[in-house]
């Protein structure tokens, strides 16, 4: 469940985020980009700097991640990104308003207030959600600044409060982590590291073979790395809502039973459902704690 989702359902709905993030990173960073051009003329030990100058910690985890953009930009971005969604879907006469549908939206609404509460953020994001109505696309995601989408088609497989919570707390541990951050910041480093290859007169066949060994072996590690760690967040903060972790388990057997055939694990941007499983089970003892007493401090947040 994210932007990048290669779970089931419409391709389109599953490839439509990302164009609007990256036009949303132009507008809103594009004035004080340094030309990448111009940082390699600086020389390529440039490149390490803003590696060491933007280490940051992620919430809950602790995982050192790499963030070259400011929270306040990286939710600026979010915020634009999704307004252009939301017009988008305005304008197929997607969007399922409240009136539309106010059972869905209460359901939605409830189960997103309690996690939102969960995860100490309500007053950091003025958080925002729509719910699109694609029955055939078995998907939520989240960006940066608070938003986060719900499409139809996932409802029936959340079946309940308990499998709804599995999702929204996954997609408020995505802002929680600040994924857009690093996912911008993993994927201008990348095409740094091109434009120094082709610089160097880097064949096309090599920067093509290149190209592949940073998608298998950087950024899709990454992603579902990403992933896991929105799962990880995601089963505390459903936990600490006042819903049984355990009912985490059966919302992912039912989202492998809902689905069709899937790449190997890598080369996709997820985890199977199985290895997620596998996950949240090792979590649950954690996750036990919150759910019995839902005023302990997260981690790292003591």
């Amino acid at each position: 469940m994210c932007w990048q989702c290669d779970s089931i359902g419409d391709v389109e709905d599953r490839r439509e985020i990302d164009p609007a993030i990256e036009t949303a990173t132009q507008e809103c960073l594009g004035r004080r980009r340094v030309s990448r051009r111009n940082l390699l003329r600086g020389g390529l030990g440039l490149l390490a700097w803003p590696v060491v100058q933007a280490c940051a910690t992620v919430p809950v985890t602790g995982r050192s991640q790499l963030r070259l953009i400011s929270e306040q930009e990286e939710a600026q971005i979010g915020v634009a990104a999704f307004n252009e969604l939301r017009q988008k879907e305005v304008r197929e006469r997607r969007l399922l308003t409240e009136r539309d549908d106010p059972a869905a939206h209460a359901w939605v609404k409830g189960v997103t207030d309690r996690v939102i509460w969960a995860s100490g953020l309500g007053s950091r994001y003025r958080w925002e959600y729509m719910i699109i109505n694609a029955p055939k696309t078995v998907n939520a995601a989240a960006i940066a600044g608070g938003r986060i989408m719900v499409y139809t088609g996932i409802l029936p497989v959340a079946r309940d409060d308990a499998g709804l919570a599995t999702i929204i707390g996954h997609e408020v541990g995505h802002v929680m982590a600040h994924h857009t951050a690093e996912r911008i910041s993993q994927n201008e480093l990348v095409n740094l590291a091109a434009v120094a290859a082709g610089t160097a007169g880097v064949s096309n066949v090599t920067m093509a073979a290149l190209g592949l060994g940073a998608q298998v072996g950087f950024l899709l590690p990454y992603s579902r790395a990403q992933e896991s760690e929105a799962d990880h967040i995601g089963l505390l903060l459903m936990a600490k809502a006042g819903y049984d972790p355990r009912e985490s388990v059966g919302l992912w057997q039912r989202m492998a039973q809902s689905g069709g055939g899937r790449p190997p694990e890598f080369l996709s941007t997820h985890p199977n459902p199985e290895t997620r499983i596998v996950n949240l089970q090792g979590w649950m003892p954690q996750a036990w704690q919150y759910f019995q007493n839902n005023s302990l401090p997260l981690p790292s947040l003591r």
